[in-house]
């Protein structure tokens, strides 16, 4: 690497990608909770889109190229949310509705926890605010409708991922 490049590079190359997957994500969440009758197209259509729209951010101008330990970051917490995902589902599926959402919600919010080593300390915050919403809606505000949680997740990932895409700040954990 140059030293101009070196210089330049954003401590997190893949900040507007994960940007991009979670304005997407988030949006197809957010229609999904509104539109519970129908939720399933608006989750997919939410992943593929972001999933893709994520793969298309390379075409934006560079911020540098990601190390090991970015992609690593990235791989192990997508295949520790699969893992959780699955555990969530096997031990929660007759628990009812509530709570396997929520659950599944907390797993969310936490795999974001080593996504920092990817993507920084935005999605690392974001993982913690999106596990204190679930955890809250799992086990404290029990009277309060499931979706308002599901509501708030959505719109904390589209936050997240519009600073992330636009403003894409270099902060780091150090």
């Amino acid at each position: 690497m140059s030293a101009a490049l070196a210089l330049t590079a954003h401590p997190y190359p893949l900040i507007r990608g994960g940007g991009l997957f979670l304005l997407f994500l988030g949006l197809g969440f957010l229609l999904s909770w509104l539109f519970r009758k129908n939720w399933l197209p608006f989750v997919i259509g939410g992943f593929a889109t972001g999933l893709t729209a994520s793969g298309l951010s390379a075409l934006l101008p560079s911020l540098g190229s990601p190390s090991f330990a970015h992609i690593a970051g990235l791989a192990g917490a997508i295949v520790l949310e699969m893992g959780l995902i699955y555990l969530v589902i096997s031990r929660y599926r007759d628990a009812g509705e509530r709570t396997l959402i929520l659950a599944i919600l907390v797993v969310v919010g936490l795999h974001f926890l080593p996504m920092g080593l990817a993507h920084g300390p935005l999605i690392f915050l974001l993982g913690i605010v999106a596990t204190i919403n679930a955890f809250i809606g799992l086990k404290v505000a029990r009277d309060v409708p499931m979706q308002v949680f599901g509501v708030v997740d959505a719109l904390l990932k589209i936050g997240f991922g519009a600073v992330m895409l636009f403003v894409y700040p270099a902060l780091t954990f150090t």
